[in-house]
């Protein structure tokens, strides 16, 4: 899905949110700390920042949801580490694979 279909469903989401709880644009708005252009610009599915979006949330008491966007990388089955927990630090790049074909006797150093 397009980025563009994407912040324009959230937006629609907000908008009708904000309007089953009865709030009008102005008052979300000023709630959030941001301008209602903003607030209008947002439900349109226009560029919106982060701290828009958070702002919104935290105005609308849904803040919480936040969070659930980016799942908790800090356990994961595939990650050995995660059982002891420590959390990996960095990315390191992978061990270069050659970029020729595997053949017979390559074991040798022939």
């Amino acid at each position: 899905m397009p980025v563009d279909s994407l912040l324009e469903q959230v937006g629609a989401r907000i908008e009708r949110y904000r309007i089953a709880r009865r709030i009008k644009q102005e008052d979300l708005a000023r709630q959030a700390g941001i301008s209602s252009r903003t607030l209008r610009r947002l439900e349109a599915g226009g560029n919106g920042t982060l701290d828009t979006v958070a702002r919104v949330l935290r105005a609308l008491d849904m803040d919480d949801r936040l969070l659930a966007l980016v799942p908790d990388a800090t356990v994961s089955p595939l990650d050995p580490r995660s059982d002891r927990k420590q959390p990996r630090q960095r990315v390191r790049n992978s061990v270069s694979v050659s970029e020729q074909p595997w053949q017979w006797g390559d074991e040798d150093g022939a």
